[in-house]
């Protein structure tokens, strides 16, 4: 019986790890995989904008504009947007009076497509 000890504990041992790896293996076919959700890109919403510029910030890339309201979106209001590509905001003053188009995406709103329709005087500060 000597003999047959080191089979009968390799036999046992191979056992052991078989039970064993088909146990882990098991348990990870169990458990659900999770998958990231792809990255949601909701289409870009555009309204067209009629205002005046009241100011310009190029270090913050944004534009404070004296809009007129859009129908289905807004009332008239002052407001800063950011400006998209940021040179366009090189073309621009307060006063200027402007068309542009107010794009909305992700929760983030910027103006594009920024033409110069008029210039009127800049609005006074209150003192």
């Amino acid at each position: 019986m000597r003999h047959h000890a080191p089979v009968l504990l390799a036999f046992l041992l191979v056992s052991v790890m078989t039970v064993a790896c088909n146990k882990s293996s098991n348990q990870n076919e169990s458990q659900p995989t999770v998958l990231a959700p792809p990255q949601v890109s909701h289409a870009a919403k555009r309204y067209h904008l009629k205002g005046k510029v009241v100011s310009l910030d190029k270090k913050s890339k944004m534009l404070n504009v004296d809009g007129e309201a859009i129908p289905d979106f807004m009332d008239a209001m002052t407001m800063p947007y950011e400006v998209r590509p940021e040179s366009a905001m090189d073309k621009l003053k307060p006063g200027d009076v402007i068309a542009a188009d107010v794009v909305l995406q992700d929760e983030k709103a910027w103006l594009e497509n920024i033409v110069v329709t008029g210039h009127s005087a800049p609005a006074e500060k209150p003192q």
